[in-house]
């Protein structure tokens, strides 16, 4: 199992520059929001091209919620790629929204 990061947690990370946070939702729920700074990132498609090249980079993914695992899936393929500090953000982005964080709109 991988290590997981609360929601303030990871909004104390936000803006860091040795963090990026991945948003493993579909396109358009990330379109509608995501967290300021997120990439979106293809759950079952994450290559090293698309993650930083610094292996001691924090990687963050979330995707929906608790009930979804397409952040761990993804978290999963950026360890199998030699990230060392990869976490999961289990509430996503449903449980950021009820918590009243900040979100992001568009692309």
């Amino acid at each position: 199992t991988l290590p997981t990061l609360t929601l303030s947690e990871v909004e104390a990370r936000l803006g860091k520059p040795d963090v990026a946070v991945f948003d493993a939702n579909t396109p358009e729920l990330y379109e509608q929001m995501h967290l300021p700074g997120a990439r979106w990132v293809k759950f079952n498609e994450v290559t090293a091209k698309v993650l930083p090249t610094d292996l001691q980079t924090t990687l963050v993914f979330y995707c929906s919620g608790v009930w979804c695992q397409a952040s761990d899936e993804a978290a999963q393929a950026a360890v199998a790629l030699g990230h060392t500090k990869v976490f999961v953000m289990p509430e996503g982005i449903f449980g950021w929204k009820k918590a009243g964080k900040a979100l992001v709109a568009g692309p």
